[in-house]
Order: structure tokens, then C-alpha cells, then sequence
């Protein structure tokens, strides 16, 4: 009986994949990904997390998203003048291509 006990609790136990079946294998120079614990603020993973990009169309639809809500809720107008830094006028255009 404890050797069927031993057998079945050894065969639950699990072993830690080794490292290189834990690495992500991440296309180069065309993506970029960073996962940082939020607990710790420790990075966790990163590839291409420095390289300067343009915003995900995601991010411009929650934009759009967030500025129909303030038009609706009259937070804002049409005729509302949004700031603009000088460095953020600088950018080049982006297209939401709808």
C-alpha cells in the first residue's frame, strides 16, 4: 500500500520544462512585446521593448472610443480645443484607414 501511495504521488509531481522549452521564440525587428510583474515591477520578458513604434489601431479605437464618450456625456464638444505638445505635433501622421 505505501509503495502504490509513493508511486502515485510521485507520478503527480511535476518537473519544470527545461529553460529552452520556455523561451518564446519572437520574430525579429517586426514585433514587440514586454511583460512586467506588476507586483514587483520586475521584467519578466521583452523583445524589440525599447524600438520606437507607431500606436496599435487598438489604441486609436480606444481613443475614438473615449472621445465619443466624452462628446456624449458633454464632458466635450465639436468645438473643444484639445492641447497638443510641441513634440506631439512633431510626430508623423498616422492613418486609422477605415
Amino acid at each position: 500500500m505505501a509503495f502504490a501511495l509513493l508511486a502515485m504521488v510521485a507520478g503527480c509531481t511535476t518537473v519544470a520544462p527545461p529553460d529552452s522549452v520556455l523561451a518564446v521564440p519572437a520574430q525579429p525587428q517586426r514585433y514587440a512585446a514586454i511583460v512586467v510583474d506588476a507586483r514587483s515591477g520586475k521584467q519578466l520578458f521583452e523583445v524589440n521593448s525599447t524600438a520606437q513604434r507607431y500606436p496599435a489601431s487598438l489604441t486609436k479605437m480606444m481613443t475614438l472610443y473615449l472621445l465619443f464618450e466624452a462628446l456624449e456625456s458633454g464632458r466635450v464638444s465639436k468645438e473643444t480645443q484639445i492641447p497638443v505638445s510641441d513634440n506631439a505635433s512633431r510626430q508623423p501622421p498616422t492613418k486609422l484607414r477605415f
